[in-house]
C-alpha cells in the first residue's frame, strides 16, 4: 500500500499580523498621549479660534509626540497593506481589480495619515501658530487629512477585502458583513466636506477599522492549509 503524501504547506507572503498590530498600537498610543497630556485627543477646527490657539500654544511637545506616533502608524499601515495585497493575490487570484483597490486604499490612507502628522508637527511651532490665518488654515488641513480623508481611504481597503471575502469565504461571514457596514460609515465620512453635522461618521469609521486591521492579521489565512480549512 502506497502512502499518500500530504499536500504541501505553501506560505502566502509576508506577515500581516505584526505591521497591523504596530499600526493600530501606535495610533492608540497617540490618542493616549493626547488624552494624558492635553485632556483631549485634538482641538476641533470648528471651535472658537481662541480655544484652538490655546491648545496649540500649551501642548506643543505633546503634539509632536502624537505626530511621531501617527507617522509611525502610517508607515506600518502601508507595510500591512502590502502584506494584505500579497495574501489576496495568492488566495483570491480571480479578483485582481478588488485586490488593487484594497492596496490603493491602504497606501493612500497611510500617505494621508503621514501628511497629517507632518502638518501636526508644523502646528507645534509657535512661529507657525502665532499667525491666526496660518494656524486656522493648517488646522483645517490637519483635520481633513487625518480625519475624513484618511478614514475614507481605509474604508476602501476594508470594503475591497470584504467584497473578496463575500465571494470566496476567506473570512468568517459575520466578520465580512460587519466589515462592510463599517466600510460604509468610513466611505461616507467625506460628507464632512459639505456639512459638519456628519463628523460623527469619522470616529464610526476610524475606530472599528483599527480593530479590523488587527483582526485581519489573525483571520486572513497565512498558508494553503489554513486557507483550505477556512472554506470547510
Amino acid at each position: 500500500m502506497i502512502a499518500t503524501a500530504a499536500p504541501a504547506r505553501v506560505e502566502f507572503g509576508s506577515s500581516v499580523k505584526a505591521p497591523a498590530l504596530v499600526s493600530a498600537g501606535l495610533f492608540v498610543l497617540s490618542l493616549l498621549i493626547g488624552l494624558v497630556a492635553a485632556g483631549k485627543v485634538y482641538a476641533s477646527p470648528f471651535v472658537a479660534d481662541s480655544v484652538s490657539a490655546a491648545f496649540f500654544a500649551d501642548h506643543s511637545t505633546a503634539i509632536q509626540w502624537v505626530a511621531l506616533c501617527q507617522f509611525g502608524s502610517a508607515i506600518a499601515l502601508v507595510v500591512a497593506t502590502a502584506a494584505i495585497g500579497g495574501r489576496l493575490r495568492a488566495l483570491a487570484p480571480g479578483f485582481p481589480s478588488l485586490t488593487a483597490l484594497a492596496v490603493a486604499g491602504g497606501i493612500v490612507a497611510g500617505a494621508l495619515l503621514a501628511l497629517n502628522s507632518v502638518v501636526q508637527w508644523a502646528l507645534s511651532h509657535p512661529a507657525v501658530t502665532e499667525d491666526p490665518a496660518t494656524r486656522r488654515g493648517l488646522h483645517y488641513l490637519f483635520f481633513g487629512l487625518g480625519g475624513f480623508a484618511h478614514v475614507a481611504a481605509v474604508g476602501l481597503l476594508v470594503a475591497s477585502v470584504s467584497l473578496i471575502s463575500l465571494r470566496t469565504g476567506l473570512l468568517p461571514r459575520w466578520f465580512t458583513v460587519a466589515s462592510l457596514v463599517v466600510s460604509v460609515f468610513a466611505v461616507l465620512s467625506p460628507l464632512t466636506f459639505v456639512t459638519e453635522s456628519v463628523t460623527a461618521l469619522i470616529p464610526l469609521g476610524r475606530f472599528p477599522t483599527l480593530v479590523w486591521l488587527v483582526a485581519i492579521g489573525f483571520l486572513l489565512p497565512a498558508n494553503s492549509a489554513s486557507s483550505a480549512m477556512s472554506r470547510t
